[in-house]
């Protein structure tokens, strides 16, 4: 090879990375911020918004937090097709699709004059969340940066974390100013005008589903291919039920203790403005734990990111049963409940790739949110019911309870994938 030439394959392979490089930071944070808005003019806003609407409309409480569960139904009913879509497709036109179908929720919403027209806003919403949300923002990214997409997971959820932070305040100075329904107005336009433009820039280009060398597995362990993953098929189910199992557990966690854990508190004998402040330690926690995890790519296995989880969390219930509820016990259970649940959204997003494969990755994500979507759908009622039936310490028992079940399944799940998983 002649000196021009070799110069010729460095400048083309350096372009190649650098280009690489570009569309990654690009996809990273263009999908960041739509997954912001996604999250937080459906979710968070409602938290704001919802007794205004109620009183708008003449809504009891129930009936106006009950469009979640009704997002979350019709969302587990097509997020297996959307999944499927999603990986024949690409996620370039599934999720500017997605993002318009928001819109129009947001109108439904904005414009409600009862509870059926209140309630359809909300079948909308579940017909756009697999289309615009994690369901389908996921496997795009992994279709940009290609199966060693990692950190660029971790990357994505450490921004899409701050959707409280931007939302909270933003929601609640809409409301003063303009109102609830100006606010899902200008929702809509933020959808139509931001999302849709971004998912379509951003998502453009695709990589080789072979592109990289490892889904950051771990060093002992690796499939044929990144892109058929780490499992071979016959052993795939078991994996996925034992994963759908945690994935359950941690859903009713963050549905229904999450949701009501202040009233828990309070039932307990904190006072409000502790049991706010307490909580309130449960978010910088989960950026720390997702920071330290981008900071450490490929250095330890991502099923070794699972099982810490999953270790933390049911660790965190402990410091009530050695040392009641006070305000001591509740900031160490904040501290390690909000490092557990940090580093699930890691590897419950990353861990499909990793098992499966970046081909069907959008497949097993659409499966996966199917019985989790039920069960975030019945955790606001199931510790609804305890905590004013029964007492708030049923609701701590049952959620710790949850906790040991799903770290079980963690330990089955790393169990059989170093059994069943090909050496490399």
């Amino acid at each position: 090879m002649t000196r021009g030439s070799a110069a010729s394959v460095y400048t083309e392979a350096t372009y190649q990375a650098a280009r690489e490089k570009r569309d990654t930071l690009r996809a990273i944070l263009g999908l960041g911020t739509t997954q912001i808005i996604g999250w937080g003019s459906t979710f968070t806003a409602l938290t704001i918004f919802g007794t205004p609407i109620g009183q708008s409309l003449g809504l009891e409480r129930e009936w106006v937090f009950g469009g979640i569960t009704v997002m979350l139904l019709v969302s587990a009913l097509l997020a297996p097709r959307i999944g499927q879509l999603v990986d024949r497709l690409g996620a370039r036109h599934v999720m500017v699709a997605g993002s318009l179908i928001a819109a129009l929720a947001m109108l439904a919403q904005g414009t409600a004059r009862g509870l059926v027209t209140y309630l359809f806003g909300w079948v909308l919403f579940g017909i756009a969340m697999p289309m615009m949300l994690n369901n389908a923002a996921m496997p795009g990214l992994v279709q940009v940066v290609g199966p060693n997409a990692r950190r660029a997971i971790t990357g994505l959820t450490l921004i899409s974390g701050l959707t409280g932070t931007v939302f909270l305040p933003f929601s609640a100075w809409l409301l003063d100013h303009i109102g609830w329904r100006n606010a899902y107005l200008l929702f809509a336009l933020l959808h139509v005008g931001i999302c849709a433009p971004i998912h379509w820039f951003v998502l453009r280009h695709r990589a080789s589903p072979d592109h990289a060398l490892d889904a950051g597995i771990g060093s002992k362990t690796k499939a044929a291919t990144p892109a058929e993953g780490m499992l071979p098929p016959d052993a795939r189910r078991q994996a996925f039920i034992l994963l759908t199992i945690w994935s359950c557990t941690e859903g009713l966690l963050t549905w229904g203790l999450y949701m009501q854990v202040i009233d828990v508190f309070k039932g307990l004998g904190l006072s409000r403005d502790s049991a706010v402040w307490v909580w309130a330690l449960v978010g910088p926690m989960q950026a720390t734990a997702r920071f330290a995890e981008l900071m450490s790519p490929g250095k330890h296995s991502i099923l070794t990111t699972a099982m810490g989880s999953a270790v933390m969390t049911t660790l965190s219930f402990s410091a009530f049963l050695l040392g009641g509820v006070s305000v001591p016990t509740a900031v160490v259970f904040c501290l390690l409940m909000g490092l557990g649940h940090g580093l699930f959204a890691v590897a419950r997003n990353t861990l499909p790739l990793a098992l499966f494969g970046a081909r069907e990755y959008g497949r097993y994500m659409g499966l996966l949110m199917v019985p989790q979507n039920i069960a975030n759908a019945l955790a606001p009622v199931l510790f609804a019911f305890i905590i004013g039936r029964i007492s708030p310490s049923g609701a701590l028992w049952v959620a710790g309870l949850a906790a040991c079940l799903g770290c079980l399944s963690v330990v089955a799940l790393v169990r059989f994938c170093k059994k069943s998983a090909p050496l490399s």
